[in-house]
């Protein structure tokens, strides 16, 4: 979720591609309607669908990295590797993982690789809509995938939590905007405290979530302005033994930000239903891990 020197950007990237080509050879599922279709807010465009999904379970030991990469235009094509239920779905929702409530354990332990693919038509279409549409198209897309695959039913609700607020620290922002990062509309790359991420602060916040064990609300004042960015860090609490930074050090330090505790209304989604998601097969998926 942070942006490498740029050796090891290159290296992650084509192991993107890679990962990319293991999809394209492995069992293909048609992504059918979904009998749950998630609902539209008003005044937003259609929703759209992907045209294929392909999807099958992760089965190597690694489970400490992974990645999510949204907008693969050689593909037409987005790409989720080694992820967990509960990412996917916080992730198709903009929320936090401590934002989504009532998840099995397999949820949270189970790992999947996913390739979602449009028509060239389509994808021509969905590139040609404003970066904030596209985001919204984006997870009203995977909501459907979520409802087929898992036959996911969920509803929203807003509770009082104590949260942390991502504001922008008192020297100023360290890292600088940028408007596309290689062609891509979004992507992550993410490792134990070794986060190499382009995307808005909202994003950010929805990921700072995981480490910090609560809700994380941008505050930043930002909106849909988009960063390439690094973040390393040792310790998740305030203050670490290692003598690296803390997570809370390394946003400061490293961002140019910080977070503030503080109790607000929160809106999370409560799971109401869920099943193992139907996947495909993977040929020699045990012998050679992504």
């Amino acid at each position: 979720m942070t942006k490498l020197a740029r050796s090891h950007r290159s290296t992650r990237i084509g192991s993107l591609c890679a990962f990319a080509f293991l999809l394209a050879s492995c069992a293909t599922v048609s992504s059918q309607q979904a009998t749950l279709q998630p609902a539209l807010q008003a005044g937003a465009p259609a929703a759209m669908a992907f045209d294929k999904v392909t999807m099958y379970p992760y089965t190597s030991d690694n489970t400490g990295g992974g990645f999510l990469w949204w907008d693969n235009a050689s593909a037409n094509a987005w790409l989720f590797g080694n992820v967990s239920s509960l990412n996917l779905i916080a992730n198709a929702y903009g929320l936090g993982m401590h934002q989504v409530i009532g998840l099995p354990r397999w949820a949270e332990t189970d790992r999947y690789s996913l390739q979602a693919n449009m028509a060239a038509d389509k994808f021509e279409e969905f590139e040609n809509l404003p970066v904030d549409e596209q985001s919204a198209q984006q997870r009203l897309m995977m909501q459907a995938v979520l409802a087929e695959r898992y036959q996911l039913k969920a509803h929203r609700e807003t509770r009082e939590m104590p949260v942390y607020e991502l504001v922008v620290a008192d020297q100023g922002l360290k890292i600088a905007e940028k408007e596309s990062f290689d062609g891509h509309s979004g992507g992550s790359f993410f490792m134990p405290r070794d986060w190499h991420n382009y995307g808005t602060m909202e994003d950010l916040a929805s990921k700072l979530a995981g480490p910090l064990g609560g809700t994380v609300i941008d505050k930043t004042g930002l909106g849909t302005r988009r960063f390439l960015y690094e973040l390393k860090w040792t310790s998740d609490g305030q203050s670490s033994r290692a003598g690296g930074p803390s997570i809370f050090n390394a946003l400061d330090q490293q961002l140019g930000l910080k977070l503030v505790p503080a109790t607000d209304q929160v809106e999370v989604l409560v799971i109401d239903h869920i099943e193992k998601p139907t996947t495909g097969l993977r040929p020699n998926a045990a012998s050679r891990p992504l």
